[in-house]
């Protein structure tokens, strides 16, 4: 199991890792919460912040913990929220994925997050009916992956509008309209329960529309995460990248080095680094592994012609897929 766990961490590509993330930060949050409850142990933190990781619309609060206004959009509390949420973003994730990579992929993750708690935060300092629902001395606390979820879903949605998705009891429905429901479900739930509710269901649409402007502008020839994509090409620029390379001394022996390979597979750089000969020749599982993630991506590619045309692949897309046709 532990094998699989890695083998999809390595191989799986940048959805599967932010699935990973949410599911290990809900497994360790829970064990705390059942050591505080078995154990007895108090912490300066507890469950309705998320053990510091919960955002809030709090000012004050929010100055004493920065780091919440990324690290909310992993957290969840209750295992139907995670669930909720993560076959949502594996729903939409892999359809989105394939259209855009990696890189756009963790962008819409983080600023559809970012833009879910900027318009909670706002909305519970700037309008007086959510201002009025909180009891004084209380803080109102924020935290789930929905808003980037949904940034993820309007995105694919407004970029595929005319897929068809097959739904239990309806059958094929184009996506643009279970996008709309979606948004409508969160938009009119606002006018249920309390006013603490209220405030997620717009981070929600807050995340929903950021998703739909990124699209419709990025059309208009207007990006709004290059700024971001610029911090993750400069990170992973410096990041190391796994590999081992065997150098015979003059003893006769082999010493190797084994960077960490982080970021497998992900294309976060432009342009392809230089291929670098090796003496040493690919054992069969290595080699029947990589031909099986070509014959993968390739199908994603024709996939996407069949679709929407030989113009909408990348110039990685259409070197790979030149490279692939002069291959025997």
């Amino acid at each position: 199991m532990w094998e699989d766990i890695k083998r999809s961490w390595s191989n799986g590509g940048m959805l599967y890792r932010l699935i990973w993330v949410n599911v290990v930060v809900f497994i360790i949050v829970n064990a705390t919460i059942i050591l505080t409850k078995l154990g007895s142990v108090e912490l300066s933190v507890g469950i309705n912040d998320g053990f510091g990781l919960a955002t809030t619309s709090n000012t004050a609060k929010l100055l004493s913990r920065p780091w919440s206004v990324v690290t909310h959009m992993f957290v969840h509390i209750d295992v139907f929220h995670l669930l909720i949420n993560m076959i949502l973003l594996w729903w939409m994730g892999q359809i989105y994925h394939a259209e855009v990579g990696s890189r756009r992929l963790l962008s819409t993750y983080l600023m559809g997050g970012f833009a879910g708690f900027l318009v909670y935060f706002f909305a519970f300092n700037f309008l007086p009916g959510l201002q009025n629902v909180l009891p004084e001395d209380t803080v109102s606390y924020a935290l789930g992956a929905s808003a980037a979820v949904m940034s993820i879903f309007t995105a694919t949605a407004t970029l595929t509008p005319n897929r068809k998705i097959r739904v239990f009891l309806f059958g094929s429905v184009e996506l643009k309209y279970i996008a709309m429901a979606y948004v409508l479900f969160d938009y009119f739930g606002i006018s249920q329960g309390d006013g603490v509710d209220a405030g997620g269901k717009i981070a929600h649409l807050g995340g929903a529309l950021f998703g739909y402007l990124l699209i419709t502008l990025d059309k208009r020839g207007i990006n709004l995460v290059r700024f971001l994509e610029s911090i993750i090409d400069l990170i992973m620029s410096i990041m190391p990248t796994k590999s081992k390379s065997f150098r015979g001394n003059k003893g006769g022996r082999s010493t190797g080095k084994t960077n960490l390979k982080f970021w497998r597979n992900l294309n976060f750089r432009k342009k392809p680094l230089p291929k670098t000969r090796s003496n040493s020749t690919k054992s069969d599982e290595q080699f029947n592994l990589e031909k099986k993630d070509r014959e993968k991506r390739l199908d994603v590619i024709l996939d996407k012609i069949s679709r929407h045309g030989y113009d909408h692949l990348t110039k990685e897309e259409k070197r790979f897929l030149f490279t692939e046709s002069k291959k025997d």
